[in-house]
Formats: structure tokens, sequence, C-alpha cells
């Protein structure tokens, strides 16, 4: 697995307000089997109009992805770690473009100079 891959990941069971389904992911960092068998991941959410000039959730309505069946968006407020045993099912590739704006929107949410993220 890579950064820019999409999965299906079997959030279930999680409590609180955090995700709580199956929902596909950009993965950030694919970990290692050997050592870390964990990957970060960012969810992919269904498009939200009230969200869509906010900085920590980057669009893909222009992204033709297998396995999207609505307008979608990547929530890169919730980033997480999973173990890669959740992982399902892998359902496409994002463009470094589309990468280098998910860093940049990170880059925000960790107080991080944006132009460190190229």
């Amino acid at each position: 697995m890579d950064p820019g891959d999409i999965y299906t990941v079997d959030f279930d069971p999680q409590t609180g307000s955090t995700l709580n389904k199956t929902l596909p992911v950009i993965v950030l960092n694919g970990g290692d089997h050997r050592y870390l068998p964990l990957a970060i991941v960012a969810p992919i959410i269904d498009w939200e109009d009230y969200l869509a000039e906010n900085p920590f959730f980057v669009s893909l309505e222009h992204e033709p992805l297998k396995g999207l069946r609505n307008k979608s968006m990547i929530d890169c407020y919730q980033l997480r770690a999973i173990d890669h045993e959740r992982l399902i099912e892998k359902i496409g590739t994002l463009s470094s473009d589309k990468m280098n704006q998910i860093k940049k929107s990170i880059s925000l949410i960790l107080d991080i100079e944006p132009e460190h993220c190229e």
C-alpha cells in the first residue's frame, strides 16, 4: 500500500463521535508490515456544502473513482492510525496534485508552514 491509495476500511466498532462504519480512506502512510502494521489514513466522507470552503476538507468532486457513488471530500481533521487488517479493498489512487492539497490541509491543522509540504 502506498500514499495516495484509496481503500475501503472497516471502522466498526468505535465509540463517541468518531467514525463508525465502512468508509473509503486515503492512505497517507502505509506503515511497515513487519515492524508497525498500522496505516495512517484520512476518511473520505459525503460532500457537505457548508464544509466546501473549510481548509480541513479536500474536495473530490472532479475525481472519478471506483467505489465513490457520491460527490465526496477528504476529512483531513480525522486522521487515524489503523491496523492493516481493517483495510478491505483497494479502490483507486489519487493524483499527486490532490495529495499535495491534503498535505497543505494537514499542515494547517498541525500549524506547520504549508510551503514545507511540497
